[in-house]
Parts: C-alpha cells; structure tokens; sequence
C-alpha cells in the first residue's frame, strides 16, 4: 500500500502544474486531522476551527498556480493555517500584547503539530499492514499483484488460474477491509 502513495510533494507538483483534482483531494486527507488538530488546538469553537481549514484550503486551491512550496508540503499548510488564525484574532480586536503571546505559542507548537502528523502516518501505515497481514494467501496475493505490481484483473486471473470473477471479488473485500480499518483510524483521531 505504501509503495502506492503518492507524496505530499508529487501531489502538490501535480495540483500546481496541472490543476488535478484528485492529487488535491489526496493531499486534503493526507494532511487533514493533523492541520485540524493544530487549529482546533487554538480555536475552543470547532466550527470556526473547521471554517479556518477549509479556508486554507480553497486558498490553497484558488492560488496554485501563484504558490512555491520549496520545504514541506504540511508546514506551508500549517503557516497558512496560523495566519488565518492571527487574522481571526485581529479581527475579535485582541490587544497586541496578547496576539504577541499568542504568535510565541504558536511558534512553540509547530515543532509538535509536525510530530503528530508523522505519528498519524505510521499508524495508518501500522494498521493497513495490520489488516493486510490477516489476508488469506491467496487474497494476499491479489493484493500484491494489483497494489504493488500495477496488473490488472485479467492479468491476475491469468497468473493465479482463477477466475476474473474471483479477482474482482477478492479485491472488493480487500477494499472492504481496508476501508474499515480506515474508518477505525479516523475514529481513532
């Protein structure tokens, strides 16, 4: 399954020079929870943590093609995040002196927001391997074949002796699986 993910940096190339849609909505849940964490953790209303995010991101979207991104895909969207932030905090008119101690925590935060991120990605890797893991042999095997070799349904078929049918099948329940355990995860966060 890894070997199949795009990074945040190829899905970012992708959006930039040539507006993909789905590399966007990729990148969306890569990075999802962990940027929601780290507004939330400032914002005591989710519903304005969650306006902040889509915020970001439909700027994200709106200014692609304007945007250079040369570190991390996840600090740039974490930086756009706490400027929107500052700017929701201008405009509830706080005192300078506590948006100044406002910007000194969020600068001492960054470092773990980048923590939990890596910490959600190897969980989700962790339990994906987990699920896979449990696979019967033969489903292994389709799995492998179609997620890591590229092949397709026929070409499985024909390599295993089975039917197309039976590909298909197997596939469908890896994906049910998958899903599930993925559903899991983001119950989990």
């Amino acid at each position: 399954m890894q070997s199949d993910r795009r990074s945040d940096k190829e899905l970012w190339r992708l959006i930039s020079q040539k507006d993909d849609r789905s590399a966007f909505e990729q990148l969306y849940r890569n990075t999802l929870h962990a940027l929601m964490a780290s507004i939330y953790r400032w914002s005591d209303d989710a519903a304005e943590a969650e306006d902040i995010l889509q915020e970001v991101f439909l700027d994200l979207w709106e200014k692609r093609a304007k945007i250079r991104i040369h570190n991390e895909v996840f600090s740039y969207l974490y930086s756009m995040a706490r400027y929107k932030i500052f700017d929701r905090l201008r405009e509830k008119q706080l005192s300078e002196k506590q948006v100044l101690a406002w910007t000194r925590l969020m600068q001492e935060e960054a470092a773990p927001a980048e923590a939990f991120r890596e910490e959600e990605l190897e969980s989700r890797e962790a339990l994906v391997s987990s699920e896979l893991a449990q696979l019967p042999a033969q489903m292994k095997k389709v799995y492998l074949l179609s997620a890591e070799q590229g092949k397709s349904i026929r070409e499985i078929s024909e390599e295993l002796l089975v039917s197309p049918f039976t590909v298909k099948n197997h596939l469908q329940k890896i994906r049910k699986r998958l899903r599930s355990a993925a559903l899991r995860m983001s119950s989990f966060f």
